[in-house]
């Protein structure tokens, strides 16, 4: 209900409206959802006979739909927002303007493309786009548990703030959810740099976020769900490339 675009009403289940701080053990989950129907699509396509770049981007693009570029969006509001400087206020209007600015527009395309390039060298290593993109949008969402629990709200937080701090347990529930089927599918070396260098993107956004805002907000995590994605993937082939 609150990652995808996917039609489920919260009042099909319960009478109460969703609590997404005790969800938030779930969210690897959700991620694992949108990686693996995409991925699946883009396999599909593979098997078809279609060129890997091509059945790539079908993939990422079926993943932008299901999503509603959630993450893509606050990818682009940070950028701009922060890229701009100045006052708190004039950071938070400029991030919640509707209107794409240069530092936004230079990201997203950048973010697109990186995100195209790992998936063709992982596919070249051997793994499938399900593996892929399943792994990567799962650790994209468990960045988001940390960095909430790591980073306090901004004062103009608005969607951010619908997340509260995440407890032990689920926390250790959702790291669970998400390394076991990681750790079958990637290296053990490939997941500890990648592991690393999700947490130096979650600290080094915290803290321009905690500097600039105050703290975080929604678009400050769909920025970092979105990077800590890439950045993890990233990981993978430094390892595998170094291994083979």
């Amino acid at each position: 209900m609150f990652f995808t675009r996917i039609p489920i009403k919260w009042s099909f289940f319960s009478d109460k409206a969703p609590d997404l701080t005790k969800a938030a053990w779930a969210f690897p989950l959700v991620g694992f959802l949108i990686g693996g129907l995409s991925g699946l699509l883009g396999d599909f396509l593979i098997y078809l006979g279609l060129s890997v770049f091509l059945s790539c981007i079908v993939a990422i693009t079926l993943s932008v739909i299901l999503t509603g570029a959630f993450h893509e969006d606050g990818l682009a509001d940070t950028a701009d927002g922060l890229g701009a400087g100045g006052s708190p206020e004039r950071i938070n209007k400029i991030i919640h303007d509707s209107r794409l600015g240069t530092y936004g527009v230079v990201a997203l395309v950048l973010g697109l493309l990186t995100r195209l390039g790992l998936l063709l060298t992982l596919v070249e290593c051997g793994y499938s786009l399900v593996s892929i993109l399943s792994v990567g949008f799962a650790s994209g969402k468990l960045a988001i548990i940390f960095s909430r629990n790591f980073f306090n709200n901004s004062r103009f937080a608005k969607m951010g703030s619908i997340v509260g701090i995440i407890s032990h347990k689920n926390l250790f529930l959702a790291t669970m959810i998400w390394a076991l089927p990681t750790s079958v599918i990637f290296p053990f070396y490939g997941i500890l740099l990648g592991g690393l260098l999700m947490a130096f993107i979650i600290s080094i956004i915290g803290l321009k976020s905690k500097k600039a805002l105050g703290g975080i907000t929604g678009d400050i995590l769909g920025a970092v769900a979105f990077l800590t994605e890439l950045v993890f993937l990233f990981g993978i082939i430094v390892v595998t490339v170094m291994v083979n």
